[in-house]
């Protein structure tokens, strides 16, 4: 093998490397943008929030202000500790489901 043949393979055997770790980054990327990747706790908890000034009718604007006053108190630090006990993948399928809820019982069924 000649010098000339032997500086192409090498260069072959680095495109190759090169090729597979570019896929493989890829890869992780869509993973991460289709399945780990959620809204935030306090995007989640305006979501609820608004769920409840949708469903409550003008009769029950004190029983959904109360609801609201408490959703705000405790919802965030609520999502933050399901994050440190389930982990992101667990919490990314939860939040998908309460951002697509239609109704506040939708999203508490999550």
């Amino acid at each position: 093998m000649t010098t000339i043949e032997e500086a192409r393979a090498r260069n072959r055997g680095g495109m190759i490397t090169a090729g597979v770790v570019g896929l493989l980054s890829l890869a992780i990327f869509v993973f991460w943008l289709g399945w780990v990747r959620a809204p935030s706790p306090q995007e989640l908890c305006a979501h609820k929030v608004q769920l409840v000034l949708d469903t409550a009718s003008p009769e029950q604007s004190e029983g959904a202000d109360a609801l609201i006053m408490r959703l705000e108190i405790s919802c965030v630090e609520s999502v933050k500790r399901k994050i440190q006990l389930r982990g992101k993948l667990v919490y990314a399928d939860y939040a998908k489901c309460v951002m697509t809820a239609q109704t506040l019982m939708d999203a508490e069924r999550c």
